[in-house]
């Protein structure tokens, strides 16, 4: 495959992107729904998708600094929605996990995410929503490839 083709086909996911953020789903919606920082929720997903992680990783993966991810791990400690604790094969590091209120907290937003999607679907005609969905399969399958 030609680079000409790479850089089409990057650009394209480039534009897809910012196009759903935009258009499709913007991410403060969420942070307006849940009266939480997007910082908060970021890392709140970060650990539903990769599990109990550590501090020193999680903050180079978010890019966020260690010194800022104190304060977001605070209040989301004292939120009920992370545990932190001392590794046990490394007391030096510490690693955080969610509970299972951050669970129902995520959980409730994807309801939350997917009715406003819903909503917007409905300005749709049915040939438009047939090669939407067709898109989205095929697309989800190549991108679970990377």
């Amino acid at each position: 495959m030609n680079n000409s083709h790479l850089n089409n086909i990057s650009d394209n996911l480039y534009i897809l992107l910012l196009s759903l953020n935009r258009q499709v789903f913007n991410p403060s919606e969420l942070t307006k729904k849940f009266n939480a920082p997007h910082s908060h929720i970021k890392v709140l997903f970060y650990l539903i998708h990769h599990g109990p992680t550590s501090i020193s990783k999680m903050a180079k993966d978010l890019y966020i600094s260690k010194p800022n991810m104190t304060p977001v791990l605070d209040k989301l400690v004292e939120d009920g929605l992370v545990n932190r604790y001392y590794d046990p094969n490394d007391r030096r590091v510490i690693r955080v996990e969610t509970t299972s209120k951050a669970c129902n907290f995520l959980k409730s937003g994807e309801e939350h995410i997917k009715s406003l999607l819903k909503e917007r679907l409905l300005n749709l005609d049915e040939e438009d929503l047939s090669n939407l969905s067709n898109s989205l399969e095929t697309l989800i399958t190549i991108i679970r490839k990377f």
